[in-house]
């Protein structure tokens, strides 16, 4: 059975939408992504923060901003 759940990797997050990490990791630091909604740590404690992104909202700001331009 496949994993369905909309959190993904950094990696794979990116790969899906087309976009590097720094775009992710700018949208994140400036706001426009939130937490909870859009992304969340995998692990508080670790010493080196990985992040999960919820894939399909990101689709949708991802054509929100693009339609803006």
């Amino acid at each position: 059975m496949a994993n369905s759940s909309p959190w993904l990797s950094t990696a794979a997050a990116c790969k899906r939408l087309g976009v590097s990490r720094w775009v992710l990791a700018t949208a994140r630091q400036n706001g426009e992504l939130k937490k909870g909604h859009h992304w969340k740590v995998k692990n508080p404690t670790a010493a080196r923060l990985t992040y999960l992104w919820h894939v399909e909202r990101l689709e949708k700001w991802q054509s929100q901003v693009t339609t803006k331009k």
